[in-house]
């Protein structure tokens, strides 16, 4: 019987070009072995129960008991990571702290900042130059509502940059060099504030 499999890839084993293998068997039978490996990859312990049964899926009580469990082994293992750095170093949690939760919180609190600074700054400018802002006398109108319309497309521009910049060097200096130019605009934000 021939099969359209025979004339294609067939991956994983290409065409059935001598007749050896059956085009139409089942090609994602696994060894036991194999099966292992994908099976603790695709089911972490933390997500599937023993069974196989993903913990959301379970009945309330064992759905609780599974998430205290995790929780348990989780805290468990902070503690003794955390009691670690305190036995080569006292103060090597604070550095830790410092390093992975408050920089990176910095740089969306700056983030949010500039983007929540920005919306004020328009109110701001109307009040400061009336015959620009409100009644677009000196002004063409279109370039006052360019503000708004830049933010999101610096946001959406940023966004690809930073993903690029992610994928090819690595997130932390995607995150650096966001974090980098948020700090220059806010700089520049700030400055224009200044009177001369």
């Amino acid at each position: 019987m021939s099969s359209l499999r025979n004339y294609g890839i067939a991956a994983p084993h290409g065409p059935n070009m001598d007749g050896h293998h059956v085009a139409t068997e089942q090609l994602y039978a696994m060894s036991q072995n194999e099966q292992g490996v994908f099976q603790t990859i695709l089911k972490p312990d933390d997500s599937y129960d023993e069974n196989g049964t993903y913990w959301a899926d379970l009945p309330i009580m064992q759905r609780i008991k599974f998430v205290n469990k995790v929780n348990n082994a989780e805290t468990k293992k902070e503690l003794s990571a955390t009691w670690a750095m305190i036995k080569r170093d006292p103060l090597s949690p604070i550095g830790y702290y410092f390093r992975n939760m408050v920089i990176p919180g910095a740089g969306l609190l700056l983030e949010g900042y500039v983007l929540f600074s920005i919306g004020n700054v328009k109110p701001l400018l109307q009040a400061a130059f009336p015959r620009c802002w409100k009644s677009h006398k000196i002004c063409n109108s279109t370039w006052i509502a360019a503000l708004d319309y830049l933010e999101i497309v610096g946001i959406i521009v940023g966004q690809i940059l930073v993903g690029i910049i992610g994928d090819w060097l690595g997130r932390r200096w995607g995150l650096i060099q966001d974090a980098t130019i948020m700090f220059i605009g806010l700089l520049m934000l700030t400055a224009s504030w200044g009177v001369t």
